[in-house]
């Protein structure tokens, strides 16, 4: 049985490291960022099994941990923090293609999109931790670990590590490509051109009779 699931990891492991890698290079477009995620998720899964080894084996006096556990926070945990990761992350590139320094374009995107991390994080937690009080100790430990991963995922990872990297690196995180370089805001910035102007409300035109003009 040992064996067997060591060759389950050794094979798991690494095929979806890779495909987890390749879609966050697509989604992101960028190579910097997916490594970044890569290695939070990658600490969430080991403080995630570090803490239920620590709970189960050393505070409850257990044998051990369930040998499936490993296999389980892997799928479950990096899966849903690597979708916390990509929510955030998006959002946060989103705001940085506005002209303007980093930290409060990492600001928005944290205002705007914790509360849906969270809210999701709190109800998965729940569903998986409701397994805690089976009276099977391997679906005990699957039940709290699993909770206790998806919550490291969304309130530690998603919602304070991921954006607070974000915001020393600034928009050096989605290097080669950087966002807020080009496109219309930056080019309207540099030339001045600010779209057609009202001559009425420019003051070159005098305004119809019983119109006021603003001038701004």
């Amino acid at each position: 049985m040992s064996e067997a699931v060591d060759k389950d990891l050794r094979v798991v492991f690494p095929v979806a490291a890779v495909l987890i890698a390749l879609i966050l290079f697509l989604l992101l477009r960028s190579l910097l960022a997916p490594v970044i995620l890569m290695i939070s998720v990658g600490l969430g899964f080991a403080a995630t099994l570090g803490a239920s080894t620590l709970v189960f084996q050393h505070l409850l006096g257990k044998p051990g941990v369930d040998f499936t556990l490993p296999l389980v926070l892997f799928l479950f945990v990096v899966a849903l923090g690597t979708d916390y990761n990509i929510l955030i992350s998006d959002r946060i590139r989103e705001e940085m293609e506005d002209p303007g320094p980093a930290r409060p374009a990492v600001a928005r995107a944290v205002r705007h999109t914790a509360p849906a991390i969270a809210t999701a994080g709190l109800v998965l937690a729940g569903s998986f931790g409701s397994l805690a009080v089976s009276r099977s100790p391997g679906t005990q430990q699957i039940g709290f670990a699993t909770a206790l991963g998806i919550m490291l995922s969304a309130f530690v990872l998603s919602v304070v590590l991921v954006p607070a990297l974000a915001a020393l690196l600034g928009r050096g995180i989605w290097w080669p490509i950087r966002p807020g370089r080009a496109g219309r805001h930056s080019s309207a910035r540099h030339t001045g051109y600010a779209g057609p102007v009202d001559p009425v409300r420019a003051g070159h035109v005098p305004p119809p009779p019983g119109e006021f003009s603003v001038r701004e």
